[in-house]
């Protein structure tokens, strides 16, 4: 049925014009560049009004869960209040009374917003009155029904912020190594320390004016990379022949550097092939604004080709890594050179080809671009997969939005739509964690007692090494080395724990002398010692015959974890378990939730550990790039 809003609508708050010129209170002051997703809840300016400001100014408090809609210069921009806050006069506030769902509200207004932008254009500066809104008629279904649409497109939305948030934390990850090696210097030298902080020879750069390592260099950006402008023609008409004809457009390269083309702009074959004369963007390189919003950057993620549209260059990496390249666009010292080089002479601000060619990028040894990229890579594509995942979400959302909207689809249906849109066994709008499947244990590795015996070869003396230790150390090793030992992890007490695999391991050693194991008593308890023996050198002679990629990876593994104790391996081994669940549930992750979820693993943790330990480990893996990237199975509690 149609209802007009003051009918479901308890009140309509529109704020007074006057803005406040003292800030020393709690309630947030917030503006239209504050809200930046579904809900609004604090300010980005750090503006806080008191009780005393809101009473003297008669400022309006929006309470929790009213709708924020922008009726005046930008129309259309809508937030649910999720704590008690003040806006500018940009706003009205739309407070639900029991007959309305406000979450149905919010996506109402969304599916009418520019039937609204144009109502409000029929003034010289667009406006929307208290009364229009009052008077606005909306189509209402039951209560129930209302909940029930909300809660649809709000799971999607939902599970579209998860991977968000996943990929700034992937992100924020990469940035941070990148700043330890290649900003702070302190990339492993060849003792795996910190390169810098354990003195390593700095030679000041005329160029840069700054400290570099010894043997690094500086380059322009087009010694080692195609620089291609956009085609310098009229915009083309938007004519759909074929999915593969489009042309990237500003609007496709995100604030968060990511390229989003949900929605592409179509040209005809003819256009396209005319378009693409000069480049073709593909798998790797960079795109990077000239015009509007200047130096915007996003990377071409994998299985995607487009030609570049009007005011984009494109930038092909040639000599150099292509995420090496990616976040060294982002770094303070090319954001400074990107000023630089930016005109300010015309009325728009511009970057144009020349001045990107003259853009400087500093060069590690080869080795060192190497391992960042192979770092760096594996996130990259994590991301990827999560921008594509929300693209399909978003597709399906703004569909079943109008038809959920006006009956064309049910709820029931559009449940169902959710469950088939997965793909490759990933699950969109559900709690990823309660879906999964128990795993079943996995057949063993063919040399898993021959990597068993390295590992103790080369820890047998690290502090506290013994049955607890080499458990962590060998999950570490199938995680963080993505190789597959075999059995079933579960969550015990001290951290990720393979019975299965141990007491192969231990089997195979007492079989073949090996490893030898005795038993002492520590504190009381049992305690494993394990010890070489004169045929360790036989396993050994096997494990030469491993593949070179994956003993550097361990035994660089190994050498870190070395001087730790049995109690920082736990914490690291358990963090890590943590972490990579996050991602394979694509959960949020930040320091809270995996402190959160470190005191939640077991009772012990709280007894053992304190906040400081924790961090340290998080740190620690960081630094050293002991880092999840989601591979593996999800480890849950025994069953």
């Amino acid at each position: 049925m149609k209802v007009k809003l003051k009918n479901v609508i308890s009140d309509f708050l529109v704020p007074m014009r006057d803005k406040p010129k003292i800030f020393d209170g709690d309630i947030p002051w917030c503006r239209i560049e504050d809200i930046k997703g579904k809900y609004l809840s604090d300010t980005l300016s750090n503006q806080y009004v008191s009780k005393k400001i809101v009473k003297s100014m008669n400022l309006k408090v929006y309470p929790i869960n009213t709708l924020l809609f922008t009726c005046s210069a930008t129309i259309g921009v809508t937030a649910i209040t999720k704590k008690s806050l003040c806006t500018n006069q940009t706003f009205i506030g739309l407070v639900a009374s029991k007959e309305i769902e406000i979450e149905f509200l919010y996506y109402y207004l969304g599916l009418i917003g520019k039937d609204l932008i144009k109502a409000a254009s029929v003034t010289t500066i667009p406006y929307l009155s208290k009364s229009f809104f009052e008077n606005l008629e909306i189509e209402l279904p039951s209560l129930r029904n209302q909940k029930q649409i909300a809660k649809v497109l709000s799971d999607l939305d939902a599970k579209i912020e998860v991977n968000n948030k996943i990929n700034q934390e992937l992100e924020a990850m990469a940035k941070t190594l990148y700043d330890y090696w290649f900003v702070q210097f302190d990339f492993p030298n060849e003792k795996d320390k910190p390169y810098k902080s354990s003195g390593g020879k700095m030679v000041f750069n005329k160029v840069l004016k700054r400290d570099i390592p010894e043997g690094w260099d500086i380059e322009k950006v087009s010694s080692s990379c195609q620089i291609v402008d956009c085609l310098h023609s009229k915009k083309s008409d938007y004519v759909f022949e074929h999915e593969d004809y489009y042309l990237l457009q500003l609007e496709n390269i995100k604030q968060d550097n990511q390229l989003d083309i949900s929605k592409k702009f179509y040209v005809s074959k003819a256009e396209y092939r005319r378009w693409t004369t000069r480049i073709e963007v593909q798998d790797g390189d960079l795109v990077i604004t000239n015009a509007g919003r200047v130096a915007g950057l996003a990377q071409i993620p994998e299985n995607v080709k487009a030609g570049i549209g009007r005011n984009i260059t494109a930038i092909r990496p040639k000599r150099i890594k292509p995420t090496f390249l990616y976040y060294t666009f982002q770094g303070a010292e090319m954001e400074r050179q990107i000023k630089l080089n930016t005109d300010t002479g015309s009325f728009f601000k511009s970057l144009n080809v020349r001045g990107i060619k003259e853009l400087l990028v500093l060069r590690p040894p080869k080795y060192l671009e190497t391992e960042f990229e192979k770092f760096s890579l594996l996130h990259r594509r994590k991301r990827e997969l999560n921008s594509l995942q929300n693209q399909k979400l978003t597709e399906l959302r703004d569909w079943l939005l109008p038809m959920l909207m006006n009956g064309q689809v049910t709820v029931a249906a559009a449940e169902e739509q959710l469950g088939m849109v997965a793909e490759d066994g990933e699950m969109y709008g559900k709690d990823c964690v309660q879906e999964l499947k128990m795993v079943t244990p996995k057949p063993f590795h063919r040399s898993s007692a021959v990597i068993g015996t390295h590992i103790i070869k080369k820890l047998e003396n690290s502090p506290g090494m013994g049955r607890v230790k080499f458990q962590k150390v060998l999950h570490l090793t199938e995680f963080h080395c993505n190789t597959e030992l075999g059995g079933l992890y579960n969550q015990k007490a001290a951290g990720p724990h393979n019975d299965i695999l141990i007491n192969h391991i231990e089997g195979k050693f007492r079989n073949y002398g090996h490893i030898a194991i005795s038993n002492d008593i520590v504190n009381g308890n049992k305690h494993f010692v394990y010890k070489t023996t004169p045929n360790t050198e036989e396993s050994e002679i096997a494990y030469k015959n491993l593949e070179e990629d994956f003993k550097a990876k361990l035994d660089n593994l190994i050498d870190i974890l070395q001087p730790l104790t049995l109690k920082e391996t736990e914490a690291i081994s358990t963090l890590f378990a943590i972490w990579n669940n996050r991602i394979i549930a694509k959960k949020e992750i930040n320091n809270s939730v995996l402190i959160k979820d470190f005191y939640s693993w077991s009772p012990r943790k709280k007894k053992e550990f304190m906040d400081n330990d924790i961090m340290k480990a998080m740190d620690f893996m960081k630094l050293h790039r002991i880092v999840p990237t989601g591979w593996g199975d999800y480890i849950g509690k025994e069953k």
